[in-house]
């Protein structure tokens, strides 16, 4: 009886696949609004990841990634379609028009051609941005959400100002009472069960969370990890703008969001506060991770199954007078980035830190040659897979970020450099100076590097699409989408 039992029971497992009869699979796992303060990127000293940080152990911890666009539309666009912002027209909020445009969309992001390469894709949570998720995924779980939020439209902390732009909901709290209220731990529970699952295909398996996006909610006791009388604060400067050009000024103004000197306000009141609901979302949503990468251990595709996970751009938290992303600077477009291949696919330990210069970009031909998929020649990325297997390879002196049509930023190994649309220019030395406090763009030591970077710049920039969402949130973007025509 004992025999049969057994025999019954392994009948019911799910079939394991391997390296040798199928690709690996992929488990794509996006995070909403995560700038740099994770454990293993060593920036915040108290913040605690444990789950991502032992990601980082078993594979690739890249610590000079960037995003392509410092806002959740536009990054999503250029990540999942493999293209630039300059190609798309894709700079800004984009709305549902992306669904009609098979030229650079509909058909051709990631897990579509995962899906045209034989994969079973599936998907929970925030992927896409403007763009359906049932047209991206054969299967798709719980959607993503920024709830749950209080009733009658309460707030905590942070009350919107009476101004005519837009913003979204900034507010720091502890609620709901419950992690299993969260859209969060529903999409976690999804994707867990997904790998419970038996799949006579590949699967493409992609969680988004949208915590730590704004409003900063999650439950009491993540808070409890960060006592507000040992917080560690970023460091900041009220002048920090001072050298900055009028348009760099401009361009990156937010009226609807918190600004510095309100958050100083009564020995940094609010500052703490913000901080500490910012570092109890990241625990929150690393909980979340590591209870998909337990269920990836405990299935039969732990070891067929390649890991990427990042974040859609940073965040500031007080620096450059602001709480929010929206800008071309360091702590909005540096994102955390790890990728870690199936352990059947390696050949050597592909524990590793590399500090070169990447991007989101990259994920998408990186992907496909992880999976021994056919390139595509339209990804305008390099695969990371070259890197990974000798971080001192040829590769690309800067990474472009861009925002919005007109303002790019290029980073280097050591530099910043942007340039904004009349000509103006912003250069920075991380050497000297990590937090970006002195402009050096004038400085005659640097127009050596100043040029190389400048010439980098993409040489023609595409139109804003038609997807483009229109609500200005300050005074220069709508003057500059007036001049654009944009409508």
């Amino acid at each position: 009886m004992k025999i049969l039992v057994a025999f019954l029971s392994i009948l019911t497992l799910p079939t394991l696949t391997t390296a040798e009869d199928t690709p690996p699979n992929v488990l794509f796992i996006a995070i909403d609004d995560l700038n740099d303060w994770v454990g293993c990127l060593k920036t915040h000293p108290q913040v605690q990841t444990p789950n991502i940080d032992r990601l980082a152990k078993r594979g690739t911890l890249f610590t000079n990634a960037h995003c392509q666009a410092p806002i959740c539309g536009p990054s999503r666009a250029s990540l999942l379609s493999g293209l630039y912002p300059f190609t798309t027209g894709v700079y800004q909020q984009p709305t549902g028009a992306m669904n009609k445009d098979k030229k650079f969309f509909d058909g051709q992001l990631l897990p579509q051609y995962f899906a045209q390469h034989g994969y079973k894709t599936l998907g929970a949570g925030k992927i896409t941005h403007g763009y359906d998720n049932d047209r991206a995924f054969q299967d798709y779980g719980p959607g993503g959400s920024a709830g749950p939020k209080p009733k009658n439209g309460f707030r905590f902390n942070y009350h919107l100002p009476d101004v005519p732009w837009t913003g979204t909901q900034t507010d720091w709290g502890a609620f709901p009472d419950s992690d299993k209220d969260m859209p969060d731990h529903k999409v976690a529970t999804w994707a867990a069960e997904q790998l419970g699952k038996s799949h006579k295909k590949p699967f493409f398996l992609a969680a988004g969370f949208s915590r730590p996006h704004v409003p900063f909610y999650v439950p009491e006791k993540w808070f409890d990890l960060y006592p507000l009388d040992t917080l560690v604060l970023p460091e900041v400067k009220l002048d920090d703008l001072d050298d900055v050009p009028a348009i760099g000024r401009a361009v990156h103004e937010m009226p609807k969001y918190p600004k510095l000197e309100w958050l100083q306000e009564n020995d940094n009141e609010q500052l703490k506060l913000a901080v500490q609901a910012y570092l109890a979302c990241i625990s929150f949503v690393d909980h979340q991770v590591g209870r998909v990468l337990d269920a990836l251990d405990a299935s039969p595709y732990a070891h067929t199954t390649t890991i990427v996970l990042f974040s859609d751009h940073g965040y500031h938290l007080g620096e450059k007078d602001r709480i929010s992303k929206h800008t071309l600077w360091e702590e909005a477009t540096r994102v955390p980035l790890i990728v870690a291949r199936a352990r059947s696919e390696s050949k050597t330990d592909d524990a590793k830190v590399i500090d070169r210069p990447v991007g989101l970009i990259d994920l998408y031909p990186t992907l496909l040659e992880l999976s021994h998929l056919p390139a595509r020649e339209a990804n305008q990325g390099q695969s990371l897979v070259k890197l990974m297997a000798n971080p001192i390879s040829d590769w690309r002196d800067a990474i472009l970020t861009v925002y919005p049509r007109g303002g790019n930023t290029l980073r280097s190994d050591r530099y910043r450099y942007i340039h904004y649309e009349d000509g103006s220019e912003e250069f920075y030395d991380h050497d000297s100076d990590p937090n970006e406090w002195t402009n050096l763009a004038g400085n005659p030591e640097y127009q050596k590097q100043i040029k190389e970077l400048r010439q980098q710049l993409p040489e023609t920039e595409a139109a804003y699409h038609p997807a483009t969402r229109t609500a200005p949130i300050n005074a220069w973007f709508q003057k500059h989408f007036e001049d654009s025509g944009v409508k």
